[in-house]
């Protein structure tokens, strides 16, 4: 008699459990991996944003020995590179001075600096609204969703931004704080406290442009003018421009505090075309590339108490790297600067003469 066994073949390939134990070991290799590849992204960019400044600083002293000044601004027709030029709401910002410093010389040789940036004028062969709407990839910090956007069909953008020290605004008569100023520049000699401790230039985060990337991003809007009382020194007769004193520390504080309770509460003034960041050709302050060293990296939201063409704002640097920004000093280095930099010490760097003793910052 004859026994027949049947024998079943096993089913090749996957069963759907085995499956999902393998989808689910690659969602978790992901989980882990991806922080570390976004973070080494990060350290990238990061990296770039300190080599661009650092192009930046070398042009500034590039300008500084072909002129004997740094460049002033800003900067409107006829140009001056020594300084003394005349204001205007369409001035040239000093980032203009610094293209051919920056491999940017035919875009230099093509302006008109007579004239101001949003100039167009076929009979007088006048390209300078052109001009200006060149997005330069290394006037931009790459870690910034905007770097690559032009926010208006006639402006584009700027990360990188001359410091104004410690002051409120650029008409302080005699005092010039910080190293690049308002429309008269500053020689080496100037900054008495040692090109080592000296901000020369911040980055600062270039704004939303109206939600036209990425939504999700945090809104950045770049100021919002206060009505009320000015930031001006009461302890002191010497204009807008700070020391380390407590005085002047409890002023400017207050000041801010007033400044975000009001941009909170939807109080003030602030429009859609705030948010639109800095331009690298615009010389006035509440456009230009300019920032103030009053409160501290990352403080929060710009303020101006003013709408006048000659009055700063509080403008403080910020970035989209994680707990602090990149800067170059007047010597040329780069620093990174945590967002918990002592106050008085913030003052301190962003002042030429004011004879302050450093410590570690």
């Amino acid at each position: 008699m004859t026994t027949f066994v049947s024998i079943r073949k096993r089913s090749k390939g996957f069963t759907l459990i085995e499956l999902l134990v393998v989808i689910a070991i690659i969602a978790i290799l992901v989980a882990l991996l991806l922080p570390a590849v976004q973070q080494a992204r990060e350290a990238a960019r990061r990296s770039q944003c300190k080599n661009n400044l650092k192009q930046l600083g070398i042009a500034m002293h590039n300008y500084h020995d072909t002129h004997g000044i740094f460049p002033p601004s800003p900067v409107c027709g006829p140009i001056d590179p020594q300084g003394n030029n005349k204001e205007t709401w369409s001035a040239w910002s000093g980032i203009g001075m610094l293209l051919p410093y920056i491999d940017q010389a035919p875009l230099y040789n093509q302006a008109n600096f007579d004239y101001n940036w949003n100039r167009n004028d076929s009979a007088r062969n006048l390209t300078n609204e052109t001009i200006q709407r060149t997005i330069i990839t290394p006037l931009n910090c790459p870690s910034d969703p905007g770097a690559s956007k032009r926010y208006t069909a006639s402006m584009s953008p700027v990360s990188y931004c001359f410091s104004a020290g410690p002051a409120s605004t650029w008409s302080v008569g005699p005092i010039k704080p910080g190293i690049v100023t308002f429309r008269t520049g500053t020689r080496m000699r100037d900054i008495t406290d040692g090109t080592t401790n000296t901000i020369m230039m911040a980055e600062a985060q270039i704004g939303l442009n109206n939600g036209q990337w990425d939504p999700n991003q945090p809104r950045r809007p770049y100021y919002r003018v206060v009505t009320g009382t000015r930031l001006e020194r009461a302890a002191s007769s010497s204009g807008r421009v700070w020391d380390t004193r407590q005085a002047h520390i409890d002023e400017i504080n207050t000041y801010y505090d007033a400044c975000l309770d009001m941009y909170d509460s939807g109080t003030g003034w602030n429009s859609a075309s705030d948010e639109q960041g800095r331009f690298w050709a615009a010389g006035t302050v509440y456009r230009g590339p300019w920032i103030t060293t009053l409160v501290g990296p990352n403080a929060g939201p710009s303020c101006d108490n003013d709408t006048s063409v000659t009055d700063m704002m509080l403008k403080e640097p910020s970035s989209y790297h994680t707990g602090g920004v990149n800067l170059v000093l007047g010597d040329g280095s780069v620093k990174f600067v945590s967002d918990s930099v002592d106050q008085a010490l913030w003052l301190s760097a962003g002042s030429i003469a004011g004879g302050e003793t450093m410590g570690e910052w």
